[in-house]
């Protein structure tokens, strides 16, 4: 039987967001008993998908950079009424909502985020 299984691009970009959400999720709930086995078979789901040559991008209270492959979903605190196409106020990445993916050094996913300007 062969060592290697072939997830199609589509497969594998959808179960790498979904174990980083999982994971995401279970590291905000409180430590119990039983989220202990959950949060390992996380880890461990990550780690997998790692070593495969997935590569994770957070980029959550980073400077955005409109270069980056990212979608913003939402621009928080900022007034449009006011705001002047030439204002050079920083936007922060308040959120990631899904990360940047990278699978063998070439892009997977492209994030989506929350932005937040400068306080």
């Amino acid at each position: 039987m062969s060592k290697s299984a072939q997830l199609s691009q589509e497969a594998l970009a959808t179960l790498a967001i979904e174990v980083w959400r999982l994971g995401q999720n279970l590291a905000k709930l409180p430590d119990q008993p039983n989220l202990v086995v959950l949060k390992y078979s996380a880890k461990k789901l990550r780690q997998t998908l790692e070593d495969q040559g997935c590569v994770f991008l957070d980029l959550s209270g980073k400077i955005y950079d409109a270069g980056l492959a990212l979608e913003v979903i939402d621009i928080e605190d900022q007034d449009r009424k006011t705001q002047k196409e030439n204002d050079q106020t920083q936007l922060f990445i308040k959120e990631t909502i899904v990360p940047i993916i990278l699978f063998e050094n070439k892009l997977l996913v492209s994030g989506q985020v929350i932005l937040t300007k400068e306080k």
